[in-house]
């Protein structure tokens, strides 16, 4: 399978809690992660499909502004919490990156390109994925 890939960065802040738990309890179970705090994130996106006839799957440009238009410029200097997708539960890589999938998955699909994996790193060492088989 030929896939491409396309890294983006974005700044944003975000607390672990859940809002059916006190503070002390969120403490507990988020450690310093449940007060507000910030992270340089760093989002990969990797699609494939069929090369077409100018020998590409898609534009790299294509895909870097589906991303921009549909994460980056919702995600970007954010409070995370406060976007609807994150009303229901915490804003941790693994939510974050189901979400970011999903919101991604059916524009590629109208484009004729599968989206194999988004994977979101917090920290450098620390990072979650999503694979089209999840």
């Amino acid at each position: 399978m030929l896939t491409i890939s396309k890294e983006f960065t974005f700044d944003a802040a975000h607390r672990l809690y859940r809002p059916d738990l006190n503070e002390s309890q969120n403490r507990d179970l988020y450690g310093k992660c449940s007060t507000l705090h910030g992270h340089t994130y760093r989002l990969q996106v990797t699609v494939s499909g069929e090369i077409d006839a100018g020998g590409m799957i898609l534009h790299f440009s294509d895909l870097k502004q589906l991303v921009r238009d549909k994460i980056i410029s919702r995600y970007d200097h954010a409070l995370l919490n406060d976007l609807e997708e994150y009303r229901d539960f915490p804003t941790t890589a693994e939510n974050m990156v189901r979400c970011i999938f999903d919101a991604l998955q059916p524009d590629l699909y109208q484009a004729n390109v599968v989206l194999e994996s988004v994977k979101l790193y917090e920290t450098p060492t620390s990072w979650a994925t999503i694979t089209k088989d999840a």
